[in-house]
């Protein structure tokens, strides 16, 4: 299942080079539970705020595609459905493995909506 992209934003990226950023969710939507998940296109995102920042990770385990956020974050660390692999909120590393980190994606919020740059 895949989200209809209604909205796309062009700003610069963390390199400092224009990018493309499409819609993902609104402030108030990730307040509500602290973390969600969504699908664009062929990408499963896990959108969560850490430590007063807000991070978006691949939700597909490592080890075997599980989804990483469906149990909350607790203590820092995301944990697979399937077979408890572990992961760092802070950056997507793979605690269970290292060297197996999930994909981070690039997030800008401009005026209380969340965009997502997919290709970052």
């Amino acid at each position: 299942m895949s989200t209809e992209i209604t909205e796309t934003i062009k700003v610069n990226n963390k390199e400092g080079t224009e990018a493309t950023y499409q819609f993902l969710a609104t402030l108030k939507e990730l307040k509500k539970d602290g973390q969600l998940t969504r699908w664009i296109d062929d990408h499963d995102i896990l959108l969560y705020e850490y430590e007063g920042e807000i991070k978006a990770i691949s939700n597909v385990c490592r080890h075997f595609g599980g989804p990483v956020g469906y149990h909350k974050c607790k203590k820092g660390v995301f944990t697979c459905l399937w077979h408890n692999w572990q992961y760092s909120a802070k950056d997507g590393s793979c605690l269970t493995h290292s060297g197996l980190p999930l994909r981070q994606y690039d997030i800008k919020v401009i005026d209380e909506k969340i965009y997502i740059n997919l290709l970052g």
